[in-house]
């Protein structure tokens, strides 16, 4: 099993990253990206934790079951703990994993069960009448597909720590949710995390340098995440505004953030990897640039104060920074 696979992020349960079932004796769970239901041609990742060290050492393989309303679907092996999958009609799924020793025997065996829905109708409705009135149409369609079937729950289930009265906060984080998402396509952030989970395996490649993109839905800065970790993983550091002066400052961030221990780095790449969590530590993000440097104001006015300049500069010390401003 890959590193990545054998620890949940200090602090966190298995249902803090997605829709989870979590094995009796609690020595390891089943993910789903998507919290129920999944959605009708739409694939979705599910993904076995194995918290406890002497099971994963005896897991070699994954065996898959997935069944739409009691039918088998699909069966696989994987030696992986991840695998994908995309439902074909509505009604029922039924995702099983057994995970096997090095001689077949079974060590454990998890399933979660979801239903399954048609896409949004309102969506596609609005989609279809942007597409046929004359002018620009509705921005990403994709991403809004993303964002509106599968990720809903987590952005509008978002709460600031100290409540506040107004729709901004979850504007401004569907905002970024939508930026992010649209930024990298779902393959494309798969193939990043991939690349992330070789350079914790082995060592090989450039942490610091694939780093530089965020990661995941909301396109997270990790150097950035571990700031606002709680207790915070690196320091608090501002980087020069001049774009010239901050690439060989946020260089410097990055190589602090590859020198972290290598559990923080994989508690750091399992929060962005999965949407739930990915989405929530945006919102997290976002209340503490707020806090730091427009304390006392609202996200209401966020958005609206100033014609919108403190929101961009919170943007941009989530894209950018923090940065260094007067």
């Amino acid at each position: 099993m890959r590193k990545t696979e054998r620890r949940l992020p200090k602090g966190f349960q298995a249902t803090d990253l997605g829709e989870a079932v979590v094995a009796s004796d609690g020595r390891c769970a089943l993910i789903s990206f998507i919290t129920a239901p999944v959605i009708v041609g739409r694939a979705n990742t599910y993904v076995v934790i194995v918290s406890d060290a002497a099971l994963a050492a005896n897991v070699a393989t994954f065996e898959w079951t997935f069944k739409e309303n009691n039918a088998v679907k699909r069966t696989g092996t994987t030696v992986r703990a991840d695998a994908f999958y995309q439902p074909t009609q509505p009604g029922s799924l039924s995702v099983s994993v057994r995970l096997l020793d090095s001689s077949n025997a079974q060590q454990a065996n998890l399933t979660l069960d979801q239903p399954i829905s048609a896409p949004s109708a309102t969506l596609e409705s609005l989609i279809q009448v942007a597409n046929d009135a004359p002018g620009p149409g509705i921005g990403n369609p994709e991403t809004l597909r993303e964002l509106v079937n599968e990720h809903s729950v987590y952005y509008q289930g978002a709460a600031l720590k100290t409540p506040e009265a107004g729709t901004g906060f979850h504007r401004l984080l569907f905002g970024m949710a939508s930026e992010g998402a649209s930024r990298h396509t779902i393959a494309e952030r798969r193939v990043q995390v991939e690349l992330l989970a070789s350079t914790i395996e082995d060592g090989a490649g450039d942490y610091a340098r694939l780093a530089a993109t965020g990661v995941g839905v909301c396109d997270i800065r990790l150097a950035l995440l571990a700031m606002t970790m709680s207790p915070p993983l690196l320091p608090w550091k501002e980087l020069p505004d001049a774009a010239d002066q901050r690439a060989f400052a946020d260089e410097q961030l990055r190589a602090q953030l590859a020198a972290l221990s290598e559990e923080a780095r994989i508690d750091l790449f399992n929060i962005a990897r999965f949407p739930k969590s990915n989405i929530l530590a945006c919102a997290r993000v976002l209340e503490a640039l707020r806090d730091r440097y427009f304390a006392g104001t609202s996200f209401d006015d966020v958005l609206t104060g100033l014609s919108g300049t403190r929101a961009h500069w919170i943007i941009r010390h989530l894209r950018e920074g923090p940065l260094l401003h007067t």
